[in-house]
């Protein structure tokens, strides 16, 4: 069967639902899996079933003699044991027999049809590269797609969803609150162009400690969609475009006040299938080797500054790029030679992405009074500690046999996250 022939599928799993979508052939919208002819429901509930005759099952507990095992999903990324009926299990085991069920039933749905290439996506994936790995370990080596898959952060995958929506919608940025079983999640992103690059820069926070799960349904909701309301507006500060809501806790309707207020100046769409959308259209794009977007997707592992080391003397001024923006803050271990020439200052030029005037940051060392000119020599260094804190390095290694090194050490952190765009 040709690859133009067959299935592409998103899939979300949560520790409380899963949502499957799948990309047809020839078609440029993904539609939502309706696993329950009945309900039209587009999820199904992240559980794990077993009967008395040893059955395994997903999904809606239909008889009342099955059991349920506990919420197993938290615990397989962490690589805990759940408790259940006086047996133990182990997480991992207990999420490749619900993904094996899983994609049964898919397979099942779509038995005249081959699926392509699947695209996983979970929240835990914002911050557990081993929740990613085994994710991928489990579609790979046991659901038999090997190099026909991918795994998506939440964060990831509202940045594929929301750029192929229409333009107005993303180029003054975008954001997102998810209300989650584990509390409030908020996702940002805006363009920016950097050196010809068209850039998507995108952020994460955690706003759980204030707004914990089940937070709104205590006591009145009144007061909980204040609350909402007063850390949206301080979320928001940075105009954007549009907000989407999405999550179980935004299925009330309180948050319908809170959202007409929020819609000043910006469009604002309450859903729940985001996620497993812009998985679906990132892995379409992947199994058919296609390009539909010109942006580099910027996660918050990725720098958002170009740094170069300025070599200045009187005839002119050359620069050395050490760092780049795009890359992975936890890979960069730039080094680099200077000498001083006429100078008693190492200077840096820092570009943030979508600026076109540089910011200079100078570092004068301690200089031996019986040194001269060309006989300081410095080994520079450069590393991030975060996405926007970076440490500057100036090493004295000395010059030859008359000017032994000092090993001195000085040092500058440049924190860049306060910066006005």
């Amino acid at each position: 069967m040709q690859e133009n022939e067959t299935l592409v599928l998103g899939i979300d799993l949560c520790d409380d639902i899963t949502q499957v979508t799948v990309m047809r052939p020839h078609a440029a919208e993904p539609d939502a899996v309706c696993f329950d002819v009945r309900t039209r429901k587009e999820f199904l509930p992240t559980l794990l079933c077993l009967g008395k005759d040893g059955e395994w099952s997903i999904g809606e507990v239909l008889q009342p003699e099955l059991r349920v095992l506990p919420p197993f999903f938290h615990a397989a990324v962490c690589g805990a044991a759940v408790e259940a009926g006086g047996m133990t299990y182990f997480g991992r085991e207990l999420l490749e027999r619900y993904v094996a069920l899983l994609m049964k039933k898919i397979r099942e749905r779509f038995s005249e049809q081959e699926i392509g290439f699947v695209a996983i996506t979970c929240e835990e994936t914002n911050t557990n590269e081993q929740a990613r790995s085994m994710l991928l370990d489990i579609f790979e080596l046991k659901e038999g797609f090997a190099g026909r898959c991918m795994v998506l952060s939440h964060l990831e995958a509202f940045l594929h969803f929301v750029i192929r929506q229409e333009k107005s919608l993303w180029e003054n940025g975008s954001a997102v609150f998810d209300y989650t079983t584990d509390g409030l999640l908020f996702y940002h992103m805006e363009c920016r162009l950097a050196g010809g690059r068209r850039l998507l820069v995108s952020d994460y926070k955690d706003y759980s400690d204030s707004i914990p799960p089940g937070f709104i349904t205590q006591g009145e909701s009144g007061q909980g969609a204040l609350a909402f309301e007063r850390l949206a507006e301080r979320a928001l500060q940075q105009k954007t475009g549009s907000l989407f809501v999405t999550g179980r806790g935004f299925e009330g309707e309180w948050v319908s006040d809170v959202l007409r207020l929020l819609s000043s100046g910006r469009r604002v769409f309450r859903g729940q299938n985001l996620y497993t959308q812009g998985a679906c259209y990132s892995g379409t794009e992947v199994f058919r080797n296609e390009q539909n977007v010109d942006f580099s997707v910027l996660t918050p592992e990725q720098i958002t500054v170009d740094v170069s080391l300025v070599a200045e003397n009187a005839a002119q001024e050359d620069a050395v790029l050490l760092a780049k923006a795009g890359e992975l803050y936890r890979e960069i271990h730039a080094q680099a030679e200077v000498i001083l020439d006429g100078t008693d200052k190492v200077t840096f030029k820092i570009l943030p992405a979508g600026e076109t005037t540089p910011r200079l940051v100078r570092i004068a060392p301690e200089i031996p009074e019986l040194r001269g000119d060309r006989t300081n020599r410095y080994q520079i260094r450069v590393f991030f500690v975060k996405r926007d804190t970076m440490v500057l390095q100036l090493k004295d290694i000395g010059f030859g046999t008359f000017y032994p090194s000092t090993y001195r050490i000085y040092e500058e952190i440049v924190d860049f996250s306060h910066w006005e765009q």
